[in-house]
């Protein structure tokens, strides 16, 4: 059996139960080094000697892996380099070795979380029928989230299909929030009048120098009313929020996007009450700019659990709005936040690119968009879309993400990503049908690349945080596979500005 048929991705909690098995290790004190990822050159001679050790039980160990799995295998399969998974062998072998020789990887998927992970058990007709492609992850994600709905959440999602099923009119005004149009680039909405002057594309695109490459471009948000791409959601959120007469808001957020949100509610004179629910690790300042800007704040432990809308909206006091954490309740089809930055991001038709993940909503309506331009050749392209489809489906799409918690990409952090599992299932079936590039995934970043991201970017007058150039530290990361001559395009996010006032306009 080929290693492209029986590679998949591994979990993030089987991942944990390996290395919680190597830091009981005699070898965890001989990593070098001080990133999350440092100890795969050790955790490589700890699972040597364990396939020596284990060589009468499990002599197919030694014969596949006489050394022990190389670093580059280790690096993959924790989802280091692209393209990320591991095979049938090396996952059994990690979770003989993560269990001390209890079970095996189909043992360990389909008992040992309670049955969490069985759709990836090993099977026969699984090795030699590639997995059924998702028709849409939109469909997907709503079908999970529908039934986490309150009435006042599905009478909202009722309104909105009946609103969208309506021809879209131009120069919709609703009350004081003029929108231009739906998809015209002659007529773009943001950054919104009259408080700014709209623009497509709204950001700039310009050439870096990055040390072993030619042809690398930055895609920069940092210029948006608040510093950061969430400007484009809260946007969407104003509208809706406006059209629906919603009166209030939870969201959980690291600061970013509730500084967006407010902002704009700000300018617009909106009566919607925005109520973010912060990590109780958040930075005293922060907090602080929330609520100097208007937002209602509280403060939880979000390591916990993960929190479902309902939870959410209690902890918020929210007792007559919506939560928009699950953002499929004001976005049924998962694109319309990002949908002209998608556009933007496609137009510029690159061979590589890197976009921070955090929440995951930015990469996956690119992708989501790729895909419906892939759909529309036959018919009719959208009229904002003007890059090169042939390039496109060749393009690797890298999502930039980390799983460490002290990390300084603290905006990419989470404790919960429950939808991370289906967008990897999402990119992997886009990857089948040719719709972008085979080296498209969804990889952690080491810490010790950061650094050296973030002096390229004051070197070239780059505002951002670590986070927003978080796609800059992944190319480092990866620069001995990715051909110095092809065009690479890094999506800076930005950087936030928590010192705007509280309801003055700019």
């Amino acid at each position: 059996m080929s290693k492209k048929a029986t590679a998949k991705t591994i979990p993030q909690d089987i991942l944990d139960l390996i290395r919680q098995q190597f830091n009981a290790s005699e070898f965890i004190n001989k990593s070098r080094g001080t990133g999350k990822w440092s100890f795969i050159p050790m955790l490589q001679k700890a699972l040597q000697k364990f396939v020596e050790d284990e060589r009468e039980r499990h002599p197919n160990l030694l014969l596949q892996y006489p050394k022990g799995p190389t670093e580059d295998l280790l690096r993959r399969a924790f989802n280091l380099k692209s393209p990320p998974g591991a095979t049938k062998s090396l996952r059994d072998m990690l979770c003989l070795y993560a269990t001390q020789c209890a079970q095996d990887w189909n043992t360990v998927v389909t008992h040992r979380f309670d049955g969490k992970y069985r759709a990836l058990a090993d099977t026969d007709k699984w090795e030699t029928t590639a997995p059924p492609p998702l028709e849409t992850l939109a469909g997907k994600v709503a079908e999970l989230l529908l039934e986490k709905l309150s009435a006042k959440e599905m009478e909202v999602v009722k309104r909105q299909i009946q609103d969208e099923g309506e021809k879209p009119r131009l120069d919709e005004l609703i009350e004081n929030i003029l929108v231009p149009s739906v998809n015209d680039p002659e007529k773009p909405e943001f950054p919104p009048k009259p408080f700014f002057t709209p623009a497509f594309p709204a950001s700039h695109t310009r050439q870096i120098h990055v040390p072993g490459f030619r042809h690398v471009w930055l895609k920069d948000e940092s210029t948006n009313p608040t510093g950061t791409h969430k400007d484009r959601m809260a946007w969407e959120v104003l509208i809706k929020a406006k059209r629906y007469g919603i009166k209030e808001i939870s969201l959980i957020s690291s600061g970013s996007a509730a500084v967006a949100i407010q902002h704009l509610f700000n300018l617009f004179g909106m009566n919607t009450e925005l109520k973010v629910l912060v990590d109780k690790r958040m930075k005293p300042d922060v907090k602080a700019a929330l609520e100097r800007m208007g937002s209602k704040v509280y403060t939880t432990d979000l390591s916990r659990k993960p929190l479902t809308g309902k939870e959410i909206k209690e902890l918020t006091e929210n007792y007559t709005g919506i939560d928009i954490t699950y953002r499929e309740v004001l976005d049924r089809f998962n694109d319309n936040y990002y949908d002209w930055l998608s556009y933007e991001i496609l137009n510029e038709s690159p061979q590589h690119c890197f976009i921070p993940f955090g929440t995951g909503d930015l990469f996956v309506n690119v992708l989501i968009i790729a895909e419906r331009e892939f759909n529309n050749r036959i018919f009719k392209h959208d009229p904002r879309f003007r890059g090169n489809l042939n390039t496109i489906q060749q393009c690797h799409f890298m999502g930039a993400t980390t799983h460490t918690e002290n990390t300084r990409l603290d905006k990419l952090f989470s404790y919960h990503l429950p939808s991370l599992h289906d967008y990897r299932t999402y990119i992997q079936s886009l990857i089948s049908n040719q719709r972008i590039g085979s080296g498209s995934a969804i990889l952690d970043v080491e810490e010790e690349f950061i650094e050296e991201a973030l002096e390229l970017a004051a070197r070239q007058h780059i505002a951002c945080e670590p986070s927003g150039i978080a796609g800059l530290a992944l190319l480092l990361q990866n620069k001995g596979d990715i051909p110095p001559d092809d065009k690479v395009l890094i999506v800076n996010t930005g950087r936030t500005n928590y010192g705007l006032p509280s309801a003055e306009r700019p």
